[in-house]
């Protein structure tokens, strides 16, 4: 019997500063390995960088076609300069899902279940992501609920068709008052005006909070609106000091809720997937999801115990015992 042979990828952490908040990213750089020609089958051969991202040699047949030779590459979920990839994904391909995310890897509007995102690119969600960051405090961009570009794009008051997986313009762009003249332009999904029910009524409420203002009043009582890329709702509204987790058409969710005051790092993200996301699949949430519709970062299933991330994904072994502070750092 043959030694089990050892392959491994030397990882290299690279760090990068946005906005005073250090991330990183690991990428593979070079495989440490005992693995020879004469570990192959007969009638393999010993191909160099063939595996593991180019990073690792493997057995193939000679007619294989050769591993890559331009060197170790950067796994899916992380870009050659140490930046998070627009999408990373989590979890088997039954249950897991694919996520948008931003070059920190904070998750973003827009997911896929991980078993038909390959097409997915998440170019719009990281746009308007950039956007934002950079100060603007309105983008109208339209993404898919995968994070894609809408086939039509108004924003600044322009409109034009855009390529869906890269956002480039294929038409000439227009004023909005002559968007229906776009050969994307479809008045059954975009209908009289660009903006939708959730991104006309935050316009609404700054222009009632603009005219308060002016005149030194401010009611507390008015409600904040939040929108999903897409201008649907966003995960969460406030209405009289109250956090509510909220679907896409802003009616609340459940009981799960939350004083405003104490809603930092609210994200409903277990509230949207038992009552929306696992639903439309005929799937059903077994974590438990705490008061404000985040997931729960200590779990159990009988006996058995773990932790998971913010997307309820296990992220830890399975325990016979809580782990007490262990799941604190997952939240």
């Amino acid at each position: 019997m043959k030694p089990i042979r050892i392959m491994y990828v030397l990882v290299i952490s690279f760090l990068f500063v946005n906005s005073g908040n250090s991330q990183q990213c690991q990428i593979a750089q070079t495989c440490v390995t005992d693995l020879s020609v004469a570990d192959c089958p007969p009638g393999q051969i010993l191909a160099p960088n063939l595996t593991v991202f180019g990073c690792c040699p493997g057995c193939q047949t000679p007619t294989g076609g050769g591993g890559i030779t331009d060197g170790c590459q950067a796994p899916s979920s992380c870009l050659s300069n140490g930046k998070y990839a627009p999408v990373q994904c989590k979890g088997d391909l039954f249950t897991g899902r694919c996520f948008c995310s931003d070059e920190n890897g904070n998750r973003i509007f827009g997911q896929m279940w991980r078993n038909e995102a390959t097409e997915m690119t998440c170019a719009c969600s990281r746009r308007r992501s950039e956007l934002e960051a950079s100060g603007r405090k309105v983008v109208s961009l339209h993404c898919t609920t995968t994070g894609d570009y809408e086939p039509l794009q108004c924003d600044l008051g322009m409109c034009w068709c855009a390529e869906p997986k890269t956002g480039q313009p294929t038409t000439t762009p227009v004023l909005e008052a002559d968007m229906k003249m776009l050969p994307c332009y479809s008045g059954s999904v975009t209908g009289e005006q660009y903006l939708r029910r959730c991104e006309s009524l935050v316009q609404s409420l700054a222009a009632i909070h603009q005219e308060q203002s002016e005149h030194g009043t401010n009611f507390l009582g008015n409600p904040t609106t939040f929108c999903d890329y897409d201008g649907s709702y966003g995960p969460y509204q406030i209405q009289n000091g109250i956090a509510y987790c909220t679907g896409r058409d802003g009616e609340i969710l459940g009981s799960w809720q939350i004083v405003s005051s104490e809603m930092s790092g609210m994200n409903c993200n277990c509230a949207r997937d038992t009552m929306m996301h696992f639903p439309d699949r005929g799937m059903t949430v077994t974590e438990v999801c705490q008061a404000n519709g985040n997931y729960q970062p200590n779990q159990n299933a009988g006996d058995v115990f773990y932790c998971v991330d913010t997307d309820g994904y296990m992220v830890t072994e399975l325990l016979d015992k809580w782990p007490e502070d262990r799941c604190a750092s997952f939240a």
